[in-house]
């Protein structure tokens, strides 16, 4: 810190940050949180407001530090040399009646039969029409998804206006849709000990990374 001396004493001196809360209170802003829609063997009901969807390549990981999804580093991704399988995600951002709130739901690129996409592009393409349509989703297993579809019924609040201001924001960039997965570099990745012990069985010293 900067000082300055007076009759022998060296006083310190602070210099405070100034922090204004309503610019903290807009960073906050719940249209800028995204949230990861997790599917499970339990229906959640989900109302699609877009067709448009950011592509992430994305790998598992398993640890505990990390435990989710995160961004591949190509083209030198430490996760691609230790063997981790890469994944693609189509993000899809879509309202959650009983939050809410607006979550990104990650899609596979799969068109197999009970795959989540070919269900979902059916809703999709009817997306002009004046009815919302609210999905009801579930998970069974790993590639096989259940997805039913009824009408929004009158009354019910379907989120215009949340869903307005977010497409507002995402028309100018305020809102990174990948951003709903972590972006870890080398060397954040490194640091996970099961990460840096698998490069050096691989003869790879995690320590020469840059």
């Amino acid at each position: 810190l900067p000082g300055q001396r007076s009759g022998g004493f060296l006083f310190e001196i602070y210099i405070m940050e100034k922090i204004n809360l309503l610019d903290l209170a807009q960073q906050a802003d719940p249209v800028n949180q995204l949230e990861l829609i997790r599917l499970n063997a339990d229906e959640l009901p989900v109302i699609p407001f877009t067709a448009e969807v950011v592509s992430a390549k994305v790998h598992y990981c398993n640890e505990d530090e990390i435990h989710g999804y995160v961004h591949c580093n190509e083209p030198d991704c430490i996760l691609c040399r230790i063997g981790r399988k890469q994944d693609e995600r189509y993000l899809l951002p879509a309202y959650l009646p009983t939050l809410k709130s607006i979550g990104i739901l990650p899609i596979s690129p799969s068109m197999q039969p009970h795959a989540l996409l070919p269900q979902l592009l059916e809703v999709l393409q009817q997306l002009d029409e004046e009815k919302p349509k609210v999905l009801f989703i579930r998970r069974e297993g790993l590639t096989k998804f259940l997805v039913t579809t009824s009408p929004v019924i009158d009354g019910i609040e379907a989120g215009e206006s949340k869903i307005k201001a977010f497409l507002e924001k995402l028309e100018t960039g305020a809102i990174d849709l990948a951003s709903v997965f972590n972006h870890l570099n080398n060397q954040q990745l490194v640091a996970v000990s099961s990460i840096a012990d698998t490069l050096r069985l691989k003869g790879i010293d995690p320590d020469a990374l840059d």
